[in-house]
């Protein structure tokens, strides 16, 4: 009997094969990368075996005449009747293609949102997030010079907001062929964030204005002011833009559910609900990520168009603080442009374990939550209108 009927994976061409052992290895390191916590845990310790495992497990099973070489799901066998074929189907079908998982992460991001350092300084704080969307804007012009057309250069260019939920409830919508490696390379990228974005502030932000320090505002918002906020903001936002409804819906009802204090649905949407979706979100992607769709050539374009997204919104988010604080003679300290990136709540604790290389006293995340929390609302404005726009397309 030969080694390749006893497993499948040696009977590939070569090229193949190495790419399955290239995938398998870089799914370990991400794994080790998740344990050392110099990529997110949460995520990408189950993206990494679900992509080892899948790439791994190669077989080459006729079913109704079509070839199924994953075991645990496959992504473009969408349709109902093929559920019954792979354990991870029902849930990819159910929750993936639908938008319902990245739902479902947004209430419980809602849920940990606290808004009110973002009314405390609104004006301020969505300056910083509007300049923060850079890479969501200009990226997309730069996708679609690389042949890209307009939905999957939206898709792509939204990587530069920083939120995992809204790439995924996007990509599906406007480019569902390509929204695995689109949203795979987002959340791999988000993890980078550790790794170079308080780098870059180092170089981009002089020392003298970030060693500033910053004062609170003193302004305390009040119980009925959040609430009004969480139930006003979905309704108007909703009226004009429609399609990005379920993305608001979400946010704002584990918004309202925290300042509302319903234990229940609180402890609900944190510990179950987010934690559930997570986990699920990212084994469902990595046992998605084999070689097939990594050979298709956009997703190099993919990689390259994805960090020039979240590099240019950095700088945005940057260059915004800075001009903040020049125009303001140093009243706002322009580490606020490090958090305006709406990964919440990374980019706010770098800018702050930043703040406080330079200065021991300049303890600010409070303030640093405003435009981080502002630059999730932006990020769903811009995915709004790229919806609007591209949907029919």
């Amino acid at each position: 009997m030969e080694f390749s009927q006893v497993i499948p994976l040696l009977g590939l061409p070569l090229g193949e094969l190495l790419l399955r052992l290239f995938l398998i290895v870089g799914g370990i390191l991400v794994i080790y990368g998740g344990i050392k916590e110099v990529l997110e845990p949460l995520i990408m310790v189950p993206f990494g075996l679900g992509l080892a495992v899948s790439n791994a497990s190669y077989l080459a099973l006729s079913v109704n005449g079509v070839i199924i070489n994953n075991p645990h799901l496959s992504w473009n066998l969408t349709g109902y009747e093929w559920i019954q074929y792979f354990w991870l189907q029902p849930f990819y079908n159910f929750t993936f293609m639908t938008g319902l998982i990245a739902a479902l992460v947004f209430m419980g991001i809602g849920v940990l949102t606290d808004i009110s350092f973002l009314l405390a300084r609104p004006y301020v704080s969505f300056i910083i997030a509007a300049f923060a969307e850079l890479g969501t804007v200009f990226t997309l012009p730069i996708a679609t010079h690389l042949g890209l057309n307009l939905k999957e250069a939206a898709s792509v260019a939204l990587i530069g907001g920083a939120d995992g939920p809204i790439v995924l409830f996007s990509s599906v919508t406007l480019a569902p062929h390509l929204f695995i490696p689109i949203t795979v390379v987002g959340y791999l990228y988000l993890s980078l964030l550790y790794l170079y974005h308080e780098r870059l502030a180092r170089v981009v932000i002089p020392k003298s204005l970030a060693s500033k320090p910053m004062p609170s505002t003193g302004v305390e918002v009040s119980r009925s002011e959040k609430i009004a906020f969480a139930i006003l903001m979905p309704i108007i936002l909703s009226a004009i833009f429609p399609l990005a409804s379920p993305l608001l819906l979400s946010f704002f009802i584990g918004v309202l559910i925290r300042e509302v204090m319903i234990d229940r649905y609180v402890k609900l949407l944190d510990e179950v609900i987010l934690s559930v979706s997570t986990f699920f979100l990212a084994l469902v992607l990595g046992a998605s990520t084999t070689s097939d769709v990594v050979l298709n050539p956009v997703v190099g374009k993919i990689l390259l168009l994805g960090i020039t997204a979240l590099v240019l919104s950095s700088l945005g988010g940057m260059l915004g603080g800075i001009l903040l604080s020049v125009v303001t003679k140093g009243k706002y300290n322009p580490l606020l442009g490090v958090a305006g990136v709406s990964c919440v709540p990374t980019t706010a604790k770098l800018a702050q374990k930043l703040a406080l290389k330079y200065n021991p006293e300049n303890y600010m995340i409070t303030e640093l939550m405003g435009p981080n929390v502002a630059g999730v609302v932006t990020t769903a404005i811009v995915a709004a209108l790229y919806l609007s726009l591209f949907i029919g397309t």
